[in-house]
């Protein structure tokens, strides 16, 4: 479940449980030294002198770094245990409301007997699951976790984070739709079943990020036709067909969501400029949002050019 073009290699400090340090030639000194051997959860430190090399999303920020260390420890403290709902989310770079983005840990185990009384950690035992392996990280399959997600998140939420899994956001899709839709038949009493299939009438493939999402879902929940993602464009520049976020076709308008790094980046910003041109020169309406857009007057504009006035 994971690519080449969308990984790395990077230096993390080597993880080892307390009752090993001797063996590993740690003194109990270096040991309780905080600044070399810092606490990642009761009974698991990690070695700033003594690194290795592992796989990593090259996406993958310092919360990205902090949930990995902390699920290989728990690993290391309990195995068989697997990340489950938001850590798991987490760990596939999929959106997830603020509430959600912390360093609470979620695992799942089919050890009926195992209990674990850490801070910050919720463990779920259950006999049905389907455990995978992603960047040499135990997690629970993709479909799973978007199933867990479904008590705890809002449809929009949810329709956002199946959107990643099937998606390009972070490199190539983790899951398809016919997998997803299978593992909602294999689990006939599930919390939040109902979002869950409405959620996958709304979920497409294809979708670069969570606000074109939210701009698509936008324009259902206004009454607007739902547009298309990435309508392939032909145009006579040298980058050939153009695909802008959302488009309808036969009124030959896209609509393009333009967030912060669009501005920051020189690169992007010209290549938003060129694509925009090759648009305009092909005959098609391009209306940019932003998190600052009025979406009254947005709506007013796309009824417009729909002829919906």
């Amino acid at each position: 479940m994971y690519n080449s073009r969308t990984w790395e290699k990077r230096d993390y400090p080597r993880l080892f449980r307390v009752g090993e340090a001797e063996a590993m030639g740690i003194s109990r000194h270096h040991m309780l030294n905080e600044k070399r051997c810092p606490v990642v959860m009761p009974g698991v430190r990690m070695d700033h002198n003594s690194p290795e090399s592992l796989r990593t999303p090259k996406w993958a920020d310092d919360k990205w770094i902090w949930d990995s260390l902390r699920l290989r420890a728990a690993v290391l403290k309990f195995p068989n245990v697997f990340a489950d709902g938001a850590t798991a989310a987490r760990i596939f770079g999929w959106p997830l409301p603020l509430r959600w983005m912390n360093d609470h840990l979620y695992l799942c185990t089919t050890d009926r007997n195992l209990k674990i009384r850490v801070p910050k950690v919720s463990l779920r035992r259950t006999q049905h699951f389907m455990p995978a392996g992603w960047l040499d990280l135990p997690v629970l399959s993709p479909p799973e976790v978007l199933i867990r997600l479904a008590a705890h998140l809002d449809l929009n939420d949810l329709v956002k984070a199946g959107d990643a899994g099937i998606g390009n956001w972070h490199g190539p899709p983790q899951m398809t739709v016919g997998e997803l839709t299978a593992a909602l038949q294999r689990h006939i009493r599930v919390k939040g079943r109902q979002k869950l299939l409405d959620a996958l009438r709304l979920i497409r493939p294809g979708v670069d990020s969570p606000q074109e999402t939210g701009l698509r879902l936008w324009t259902i929940q206004v009454g607007l036709p739902e547009p298309t993602v990435h309508p392939q464009i032909e145009t006579y520049t040298a980058r050939g067909i153009i695909e802008p976020d959302l488009g309808y076709e036969e009124a030959k308008l896209a609509l393009e969501y333009e967030g912060d790094l669009h501005r920051e980046s020189a690169k992007q910003w010209t290549r938003d400029i060129e694509r925009d041109e090759a648009l305009v020169d092909a005959g098609w309406t391009v209306l940019k949002v932003t998190r600052k857009t009025d979406y009254r007057l947005l709506e007013a504009k796309i009824r417009r050019k729909l002829g919906l006035q």
